[in-house]
């Protein structure tokens, strides 16, 4: 027997969070809309020991917003939930403003969530969300990654982040709020067909007459996240036959590439360019195949693509991109280059023209000048004493914290 929509959302919340450790502080995101709004209520009605508290992330675009982030707050308060508001005053210039928005409130919510001690932060989407995405993936013509399910559980920014109402539909999730006689803010821009989203929204009614349901839409987006995870098992098994890493760049043997099917060329190559650029998302299909074929250097993600002698492709850092980049020791540059034994004084930058001037000994390394432009190295005030990949100086003060494939 199927339980009442309430019961039903409960429990499954309950499940969720069996396994946290009761002392854990479980960190949630509620804009004020009814998804994270149902989100906060049945976490709080779930787990009434549990230790939660809130944000709002105000990006400061609409008016309304702060109003809505006093709501949620008045709303947090009843609850006993401690509530924070997070405002952004400097989101980033240039296009896709959405885009923007989002990068910039998950590094908000994760500064908070760090600062708060949270062991996770829940996220309020809905499968309504998942239906949604999966058409504008659809209409943008994505691939199996881009019409995969909406993550469940990942971590990203040091923070683990969780979407526990992914099996509840919009609908179901506005039902379980009337049950508890409790509202929600309704955000205009909800209504504004200039968004995609939105007129995707509005089109439900006449996919459904179809059978374009929103339950079967993501029912599919599931079996696509099927044959993600089926690709990416298998891909593991490649990369050792089609590539191999010089430091912080990587090779590829074309001629074994050009024998693979062209899903697991995109795949590597994709993969390749997001590890040395730390971008969490592919670049554009079109774009990225226009390199693949390039008899030339290109560049792309922020990455310069090398044919070299031997049929070997060679993806390394553009200098363009990393040129204004310095750390000080201790702290990882381009998200995955770190130093070992290291002086407080020392720093790292990318080589450039002027320290690839001070490395004699760069043209025995075979490596192209391009891909030392941008190549980790270390200096202490204008001195230069480590270039790895230009052959100066100490070869381990240098090492890369993350992995490509294991």
């Amino acid at each position: 027997m199927s339980l009442e929509p309430r019961q039903d959302i409960l429990f499954h919340i309950a499940e969720v969070f069996a396994q946290l450790p009761k002392d854990d502080v479980i960190g949630v995101a509620v804009s004020g809309g009814s998804d994270s709004v149902a989100l906060l209520l049945a976490l709080r009605a779930a787990m009434p020991q549990a230790h939660l508290c809130a944000a709002t992330v105000d990006h400061g675009l609409r008016a309304e917003a702060k109003e809505e982030a006093h709501w949620v707050s008045a709303l947090c308060a009843k609850l006993g939930v401690a509530h924070s508001t997070l405002t952004i005053s400097d989101l980033p210039s240039g296009p896709n403003l959405q885009a923007r928005a989002r990068c910039a409130r998950y590094d908000a919510l994760a500064a908070w969530g760090r600062a708060m001690a949270c062991s996770c932060i829940c996220l309020g989407h809905s499968q309504t969300d998942v239906a949604e995405n999966f058409l504008i993936r659809l209409a943008r013509g994505s691939g199996v990654d881009g019409l995969s399910v909406m993550r469940g559980r990942w971590t990203d920014r040091g923070m683990e982040w969780l979407r526990p109402l992914l099996a509840f539909s919009r609908t179901d999730l506005q039902d379980f709020l009337r049950t508890q006689r409790q509202g929600w803010c309704n955000d205009p821009s909800n209504e504004d067909p200039a968004f995609m989203r939105v007129r995707m929204r509005q089109a439900a009614s006449d996919l459904e007459a179809l059978g374009l349901t929103g339950h079967r839409l993501a029912t599919t987006a599931t079996r696509m996240g099927f044959v993600q995870e089926a690709l990416e098992f298998s891909t593991r098994e490649l990369w050792p036959q089609v590539a191999q890493i010089d430091f912080t760049d990587v090779l590829f043997d074309q001629v074994s590439l050009s024998r693979l099917p062209r899903e697991y060329v995109e795949r590597m190559v994709s993969d390749a360019l997001n590890w040395i650029s730390g971008q969490p998302y592919r670049p554009r299909n079109s774009a990225l195949l226009r390199a693949i074929a390039a008899k030339k250097t290109a560049t792309l993600h922020g990455c310069v693509l090398i044919p070299q002698s031997g049929d070997v492709l060679r993806i390394s850092r553009e200098f363009s991109a990393v040129e204004g980049q310095v750390v000080q020791a201790g702290a990882p540059w381009d998200s995955r280059i770190s130093m070992k034994n290291f002086k407080k004084s020392y720093e790292i930058r990318a080589l450039g023209p002027h320290g690839l001037g001070q490395c004699p000994k760069w043209r025995d390394s075979g490596r192209p000048r391009l891909a030392l432009l941008g190549s980790p190295s270390v200096w202490q005030g204008q001195t230069l004493l480590a270039a790895p990949m230009a052959q100066f100086g100490p070869k381990d003060m240098l090492e890369v914290v993350s992995q490509l494939w294991e």
